[in-house]
């Protein structure tokens, strides 16, 4: 048989795309559900005709973000159980992307097990099971957030997804999310004491100073500690720069720590210039950045260069 029901009690199975196409043994084994994992073509749609089907675009790289998609495919697998039906999870060679999401389900179903745990459980029906390493770490993230419904404001999935934006910025020597230059000026901020350059304005992260009562406002929401006798403005300069991360952070963000200090890359220096903070960081003009990495306008002085 080209696909196989993991152990335990639920009907889920697993395999490759090639199973498809054997209608009548899927029909046999009481397949009702099909998940495909990978980005489905016209022939994959057509062989799940008379199936549920659902579809996640997700490729087998180490760098995929699979993450994302375990809270829908999870309700999704659970739905279908709860209809009494049977559950055929696939990707292309049933080994990595298909394991993951079933991976993720059963973390989600038996919080108790370890990520290693659950997939030796599932190697004990399903040998072939091989996530590659970037999905596992992914799995160990998931469990690390206790499998919450809504990972997109969790502080560690925003600071593995920022992660990850920098890794692949930092790789092509670009900053992330770099708009194009509007003018042939640039600016760059420099340390004080050892004038080495810590940004330049393509790195910079533009943010609109908003006044206090706004920002109480927001914080009475959550613990209703709001005062309107507060002074209604904020002084409308701001003390810090905010950038995006850059090459000379590394060693600091490596430390892995959800905020820390910055210190000048000047390596006869150690003066700290700044701060940086996954969790976010709030503006003395009233504005809250997350993640945030700041530097202190007190410890850098900006120039203007023509380019």
């Amino acid at each position: 048989m080209s696909f196989t029901r993991i152990s335990g009690n639920d009907d889920i199975f697993v395999g490759g795309v090639c199973a498809l196409s054997r209608t009548l043994e899927l029909r046999n084994a009481g397949i009702t559900h099909i998940v495909s994992v990978f980005k489905s073509d016209s022939r994959t749609v057509k062989d799940c005709e008379g199936f549920k089907h659902l579809t996640i675009e997700v490729d087998d790289l180490e760098n995929e973000n699979i993450l994302q998609s375990f809270e829908k495919s999870g309700n999704w697998i659970e739905s279908a159980l709860k209809e009494r039906g049977k559950v055929f999870v696939h990707c292309a060679m049933g080994r990595s992307r298909s394991v993951t999401t079933v991976l993720a389900y059963l973390l989600r179903k038996t919080p108790q097990l370890s990520v290693q745990e659950a997939l030796s459980m599932l190697r004990d029906s399903y040998p072939l099971a091989e996530p590659n390493s970037g999905f596992m770490a992914q799995l160990e993230l998931y469990r690390e957030m206790q499998c919450t419904p809504d990972i997109t404001m969790h502080p560690k999935y925003q600071r593995w997804l920022f992660e990850q934006d920098c890794s692949s910025a930092l790789a092509a020597g670009v900053p992330p999310e770099t708009s194009p230059a509007t003018d042939r000026t640039e600016r760059r901020l420099r340390s004080f004491r050892h004038r080495r350059i810590l940004a330049t304005s393509a790195y910079f992260i533009q943010h609109t100073p908003k006044s206090k009562i706004e920002n109480l406002k927001e914080e009475a929401v959550s613990n209703s500690t709001f005062d309107s006798s507060y002074p209604k403005e904020l002084p409308s300069t701001c003390t810090t720069h905010f950038i995006n991360p850059i090459s000379w952070m590394k060693p600091f963000l490596d430390e892995g720590l959800l905020m820390g200090r910055l210190e000048c890359p000047n390596q006869k220096c150690s003066a700290q210039v700044g701060r940086y903070s996954w969790q976010g960081q709030r503006c003395s003009c009233g504005t809250w950045v997350c993640p945030s990495f700041s530097l202190q306008k007190s410890r850098c002085d900006q120039v203007k260069v023509v380019k």
